[in-house]
């Protein structure tokens, strides 16, 4: 595994024209004061555009309101329209998937028909290997991601995907032996950098035949999500568990480690979230005997997580399958000790004593003593305020605006590396046959192969 690289000082390049460049950003899910996806279109938006450069965004028509409704300064939102899916009479999943296919060819439709003139295309939600980017036709460098997508969920692990598991198998083939009829190949093979938040992303990457694949979170944390380290909470310690109620995130498997916890020491548990895994939630906590112990809030404002961090002993975080996952990095932010699964992105990432990782053990049935004992471990060890000073530490160096001056150095070194063939170009005689080309193939029959492995940061 690699470990993510340091990040580069804000404000550290010099401007030019008063601005870095103008860059496009595909995000088909971008709003203000929200967490997931759409959160992260927005914090992309924002950044880019504070850090001083000419930004304008693609999202989709159904975020118009909320974003008008605060009033973006120097941000240009494109709202997207796309035609309605006729799949949504079958499948759920397969809409979804379908719905932002049009997006993606909508908004290049409306890219290409505007002839406005953009530096880099830099593609960041969804940020999913198995989707791609339309983007990639347009004649300017493409950036995409940060992605995950190369993920698979452990096969031994099956029970606790349920009545998922036969879609998670569909999708461990299309990410394994399937993955090269997949059509991000065209989007990852064209694309300038690949930036993949894991190891196994990065792994799939370079199957497809990217020419520069780095490392960087897909989530970052906005300014008043960074808090200072802080005391040991006193009293009956509480283990915070935030997030989707879907099989894929485990919240049955985070109770029964609470209960092997339980059985050893008092504790409270309190998880926020809402989804279909609702009953069975409530059901394996009444099972289990937990109801005094275990509050269930449901869905709650970002605002209240960032208060539950804050009064935690520990957050305990179980996705089997995750690119990341935002609430460790938020956890950390908020200078929480925590427990995770040593899974994808959080793998790869070396946070010190901040978070005791726990590996799958061969027999699932033994992962939550593991669990209860690394959570026992956190909360009696005196080694509390000491792991919550590493969490602000390693978090620190994930705020939006470290995201963006990383970015800002990657459009840089393209930019250059244009100038370049730029001038290469014009000290070249164009045949007829190559005057033919579209600017996209000249360059690229110049630039090279993107299969071969070479470490190239452009292309047009």
């Amino acid at each position: 595994m690699r470990p993510f690289p340091p990040r580069p000082v804000p404000g550290s390049a010099p401007r030019r024209d008063g601005i870095f460049v103008k860059v496009l950003l595909s995000a088909f899910q971008c709003c203000p004061d929200r967490g997931s996806e759409p959160g992260i279109g927005w914090h992309w938006a924002t950044a880019l555009t504070e850090i001083g450069h000419d930004v304008t965004v693609l999202t989709a028509s159904a975020f118009r309101e909320p974003i008008l409704a605060v009033d973006p300064q120097g941000i240009d939102f494109r709202f997207i329209d796309f035609p309605r899916s006729p799949l949504h009479h079958f499948s759920y999943r397969a809409e979804v998937y379908d719905v932002y296919l049009r997006w993606q060819a909508a908004a290049l439709k409306h890219v290409q028909e505007s002839q406005q003139q953009y530096d880099v295309a830099h593609h960041v939600v969804y940020g999913g290997l198995h989707l791609g980017s339309m983007l990639w036709k347009l004649p300017i460098p493409l950036i995409y991601g940060p992605i995950g997508g190369g993920q698979t969920a452990p096969a031994n692990y099956w029970r606790y995907f349920g009545a998922d598991w036969p879609a998670e198998r569909v999708r461990t083939a299309l990410t394994g032996p399937l993955l090269k009829l997949n059509r991000c190949r065209q989007t990852i093979r064209n694309a300038a950098v690949t930036l993949v938040c894991n190891s196994e992303t990065e792994v799939a990457s370079r199957r497809l035949g990217a020419r520069d694949v780095r490392f960087m979170l897909p989530d970052g944390l906005p300014g008043d999500g960074l808090a200072g380290a802080r005391r040991q909470p006193t009293g009956i310690p509480t283990v915070f568990w935030v997030g989707r109620l879907l099989p894929r995130k485990a919240p049955v498997l985070a109770i029964e480690a609470f209960a092997e916890l339980r059985r050893t020491m008092p504790a409270r548990m309190v998880i926020a979230g809402d989804g279909p895994m609702r009953a069975q939630v409530h059901a394996t906590v009444e099972r289990l005997g937990l109801t005094q112990d275990v509050e269930i809030l449901g869905g709650v404002p970002l605002d209240d997580v960032m208060r539950l961090y804050d009064s935690a002993s520990v957050f305990l975080f179980t996705s089997l399958r995750e690119s990341f996952g935002t609430p460790f990095l938020e956890a950390l932010g908020r200078g929480l000790p925590t427990v995770a699964l040593s899974l994808g992105g959080i793998a790869d990432a070396d946070v010190g004593p901040a978070a005791l990782k726990i590996k799958l053990t061969p027999r699932p049935r033994d992962l939550p003593g593991q669990i209860a004992t690394a959570l026992r471990t956190v909360l009696r060890d005196k080694k509390w305020e000491l792991r919550s000073e590493a969490a602000v530490k390693w978090a620190a160096e994930w705020t939006w605006p470290i995201k963006a001056a990383s970015a800002t150095k990657i459009y840089q070194e393209i930019a250059a590396m244009q100038s370049l063939m730029s001038r290469i170009a014009a000290l070249v005689p164009v045949s007829p046959a190559d005057d033919a080309r579209s600017p996209r193939d000249r360059h690229r029959s110049q630039l090279g192969d993107p299969g071969s492995g070479s470490r190239i940061t452009a292309t047009s």
